[in-house]
């Protein structure tokens, strides 16, 4: 593409489209899912370390113009926090982007209604909040 500006905002826009993989335990407060997200994200960044690779670092910048960290270790950190999360009794649930995330704020569960419990099942879809949380709400028909 000529334009690598055009090209980029596209992609941004399109990301928004795309399904959201998340994890997902009925009948908890939206609390309890921070709480239990956030426990195992320490615990996964307690138990694998940051491992970057000066090396390949270096190698991936003679090949592409461009030098970019590389953390050797950042899959096993997921596969960690992935295995908390399973292990908490969490499914893992792929859900689409509500299209109207200004009605999914409004009515869905996320952390402006915390007290409230996640209910997901079919018609679910998701939004994201300004700080990137995860807003549980259902499509409208």
């Amino acid at each position: 593409m000529k334009n690598p500006i055009i090209f980029a905002t596209c992609c941004i826009l399109l990301s928004g489209c795309v399904s959201q993989e998340t994890f997902v335990k009925n009948n908890i407060r939206y609390t309890e899912y921070e709480l239990d997200r956030a426990e195992c994200e320490t615990n996964a960044a307690q138990e694998v370390a940051v491992n970057r690779s000066p090396g390949a670092e270096i190698a991936v910048a003679v090949l592409t113009g461009v030098y970019q960290t590389q953390d050797a270790n950042a899959p096993a950190r997921k596969r960690n926090y992935e295995a908390c999360m399973l292990k908490k009794g969490y499914q893992r649930v792929e859900l689409p982007v509500c299209p109207n995330a200004q009605n999914a704020k409004a009515t869905g569960v996320g952390p402006l209604t915390a007290n409230k419990e996640i209910q997901v099942g079919k018609g679910s879809c998701y939004a994201m909040d300004a700080s990137g949380r995860i807003i549980f709400a259902k499509k409208e028909d």
